[in-house]
């Protein structure tokens, strides 16, 4: 997605996006001195006999008060390898903190090879060889820094020449060169906004089991000079015990600027950010709410947004409130009748406080053929619970994949796959369909005879269905010459026949060949069980009762 934008854009730098965090190796003085003589320091060795010779910017100083400056990366890759087939890599820039001499807020980031690169920033000089390249990079410098001046650095080259030979240099190597510039930047003063607030992927309930329980959120914000760097979400359980998660947009070679949703190309706007916090082993059982989301921009300034009204989870490992004995009563009903027909989830409920309030099933499985009536259970004099449902008319098979139990105080307890819980072994099925389409009687053809070119006439064949468990309501219906010539005639669905005469109409294709043609039918039941009469596919044919009807097609 972000691709198609800068190329809609025709953009031809990088986008800026943050990496994890606010620490790093220290390079340079944060004033941007440079550390040896002009793009040159000792060869910073990889392994296989990949070195970097060379590496420092065009210019020291930039001003990107005007939102359209550019700085000019330049370095040379060697190798001593003699297979050496050409370069590819990746450079990566950051920020250096005025405060701390760390990386700070987001990474620029770039991908090259001998062969053309990934990113139309970067160009390979001419007169490169397998043996040795440089390369230049022209960065869109950031408009809006922590205050006037920006220092930014080269935190990581890394690179192989295609025959064993590779790098990835940070900034204990890097540092022999003289991988920094300042940009004169607006100073940004303000924070980025938090929007929205929601869960994700998780519902009201949460199954903690021996290794802890994820909770997920998304978020929403915004902030339009220096862009949103990273962010954090604080959760608190009943009895005060806390929880965070947070994110941070990190760059892939093959996916670039990710981790967080939708991004926008300056990172002037966050839509559905995914954060994720983890809650460990042993957490209390009870509501979390989120307490406290914090914000931090490209320039360092984090926001703390207190006083959220987001709806709390309710986490559980079952140890409250339990239950056991989940089945449906009865576990098959007879719905191909099309009348509606119910069952009842039970259960035994242990630990309940002011007894059970609720009774939900939140996910069904593998389909949604079932719909529960109502989520008050009603008690039965041996304590069991149970809740009614419905069953829809038609094939079905409903298991339960998410059941939530909660007692009178709040407590509840979780099952199935829907919460990573104990799974309910619960089914609700049809009856089964014992008795196939069966036939009775001889079939009939009216007319018997028609012509060739008649292609209006309805031909019906009439069939006796004598039983089928779950009801016929599909065809199919071939016919045979005398030479054993197959001709498909028509397909299709059926009024749900049970038992009774069943007409299936139909006409002469164009092109008929006059002759005689013997009929062939295969029915299908709700269930999709077949059965087949003087049918030409397959083996398991029978005969119609009362012998073949036949069709005379006359010139």
């Amino acid at each position: 997605m972000i691709a198609a934008v800068v190329a809609a854009l025709g953009w031809t730098g990088v986008l800026p996006a943050a990496a994890a965090g606010h620490g790093g190796p220290a390079g340079p003085t944060a004033h941007g001195r440079h550390t040896g003589p002009a793009g040159h320091g000792r060869p910073a060795a990889g392994s296989g006999g990949l070195t970097v010779t060379a590496l420092s910017f065009e210019r020291r100083t930039v001003d990107a008060r005007s939102g359209s400056a550019t700085a000019t990366l330049r370095w040379t890759m060697r190798s001593s390898n003699a297979a050496a087939s050409g370069f590819g890599g990746e450079v990566h820039l950051r920020r250096l903190s005025t405060a701390t001499g760390g990386y700070l807020g987001t990474e620029l980031a770039a991908s090259y090879s001998t062969d053309g690169s990934l990113d139309g920033s970067v160009a390979a000089l001419p007169g490169g060889t397998p043996a040795a390249t440089t390369y230049t990079w022209t960065v869109a410098v950031p408009q809006y820094g922590a205050t006037r001046h920006t220092t930014w650095a080269v935190s990581e080259l890394t690179g192989s020449d295609g025959a064993g030979g590779s790098a990835d240099l940070t900034a204990p190597r890097l540092s022999a060169f003289p991988r920094t510039f300042t940009a004169v930047t607006t100073p940004d003063s303000g924070y980025p906004s938090l929007d929205a607030v929601a869960l994700s992927g998780t519902g009201a309930s949460v199954y903690a089991d021996q290794q802890g329980a994820a909770l997920r959120y998304t978020l929403d914000s915004q902030e339009g000079y220096s862009g949103v760097h990273s962010g954090r979400i604080t959760v608190r359980g009943p009895s005060g015990q806390t929880a965070t998660g947070g994110f941070s947009i990190g760059w892939d070679w093959s996916e670039g600027y990710q981790g967080c949703g939708y991004i926008d190309w300056l990172q002037h706007q966050l839509l559905s950010c995914r954060v994720t916090v983890p809650l460990p082993a042993g957490a209390e059982e009870g509501d979390w709410t989120v307490t406290e989301v914090d914000l931090t921009s490209n320039a360092g300034t984090t926001h703390a947004y207190t006083g959220l009204s987001e709806v709390p989870v309710h986490v559980t490992s079952n140890a409250v409130l339990s239950a056991d004995s989940i089945a449906f009563a009865p576990g098959q009903v007879d719905s191909w009748q099309r009348t509606i027909q119910t069952s009842a989830l039970t259960l035994r409920a242990y630990g309940a406080r002011d007894g059970v309030s609720s009774v939900r099933i939140t996910d069904w499985s593998p389909n949604s053929g079932c719909l529960q009536l109502s989520t008050t259970p009603t008690v039965a004099a041996d304590g069991s619970l149970s809740v009614p449902v419905r069953a829809l008319p038609g094939l079905f098979s409903c298991g339960v994949s998410g059941l939530v139990v909660t007692d009178g105080q709040g407590d509840q307890a979780v099952y199935g796959d829907a919460y990573g819980a104990p799974p309910v072994s619960a089914t609700l099925t049809n009856t089964p369909d014992t008795v196939p389409p069966t036939l009775d009687g001889a079939a009939t053809l009216t007319p018997a005879t028609v012509a060739a070119d008649d292609h209006a006439t309805q031909i019906a064949l009439t069939l006796d269905v004598a039983a089928s468990t779950a009801g016929v309501n599909g065809y199919d219906l071939v016919l045979k010459d005398a030479a054993g010539t197959l001709v498909p005639i028509s397909s299709g669905g059926l009024p749900l026949t049970f038992s009774g005469p069943l007409t299936v109409y139909f006409t002469l294709p164009w092109d008929f060949t006059p002759g005689t043609y013997t009929v062939g039918v295969l029915l299908q039941d709700q269930a999709r069980r077949t059965a087949a009469y003087d049918y030409p596919y397959g083996t398991a044919t029978q005969p119609l009762p009362g012998g073949p009807v036949t069709l005379t097609v006359t010139p």
